[in-house]
């Protein structure tokens, strides 16, 4: 009788942990979820996701190992559109009593890491506004070896051409630094070919991305353009 009553106990013990568990999880996707909407002036709340089980250990000790946000469709700095930003903060700072009954003032954040990808129509538009001549038309998509892929034409008062070539993307100083490849743009005339070349071999500036992200690489996709970006010490007030 007493080992069936100890065993009670203990089931009855190990669901209220459960149910504490799962609340302190809502509770953490709900404020930082908030958070992140209010600091990124997000019309709607972001897909959250706390990472761990049981989530009780890390909220007992107040510091959260990972968490995991999504914003889609993310209008940023020159309306500039970025399909997706999935930021990944490590070492989020908050009690477990402030964080039930929402009295936190500040949401301290250790590191975070961001991935945006930009859509080829986003980058398209980017470029176009940033070119200094109206004669040349371009548009991008996914190229071979991590490349990117230029399509488009030139027409002036003494030639036209079709343009069709192919380019490397580094991030340089927080801007997109384009590179043609050395047989880009062979079908346009030698003494037309420096000219073109100059107005897409450039740097164009990225947006600037919510929470203090610094662009630091970028890889090029079948759905975009997507750049890392890292931050240190973020505040979700």
């Amino acid at each position: 009788m007493i080992i069936r009553r100890l065993i009670g106990v203990v089931l009855v013990l190990l669901v209220l942990l459960v149910v504490v568990d799962r609340v302190t999880w809502w509770a953490a996707k709900r404020v930082i979820a908030e958070r992140v909407q209010s600091e990124a002036g997000l019309a709607e709340r972001p897909d959250v996701e706390v990472h761990g089980f049981p989530l009780l250990t890390q909220a007992l000790r107040g510091k959260y190992d990972q968490v995991n946000a999504k914003v889609h469709d993310l209008t940023v700095q020159d309306g500039v559109t970025v399909d997706v930003l999935d930021v990944e903060m490590r070492g989020i700072h908050a009690g477990i009593g402030d964080l039930i009954n929402h009295r936190l003032s500040d949401v301290p954040v250790e590191s975070a890491v961001a991935e945006a990808t930009v859509g080829y129509a986003a980058i398209d538009k980017v470029v176009t506004e940033n070119l200094p001549d109206d004669n040349l038309k371009v548009q991008f998509t996914e190229g071979d070896g991590g490349k990117l892929s230029i399509t488009g034409t030139y027409q002036s008062a003494i030639f036209s051409a079709q343009i069709q070539g192919d380019a490397s993307v580094t991030i340089q100083d927080g801007d997109l630094l384009l590179a043609l490849t050395s047989d880009s743009f062979s079908n346009i005339p030698a003494e037309q070919r420096t000219q073109v070349e100059s107005l897409l071999n450039r740097s164009y500036h990225l947006p600037e991305l919510p929470f203090g992200f610094k662009a630091k690489s970028v890889a090029v996709g079948k759905g975009g353009v997507t750049v890392k970006a890292t931050t240190t010490e973020v505040q979700l007030s």
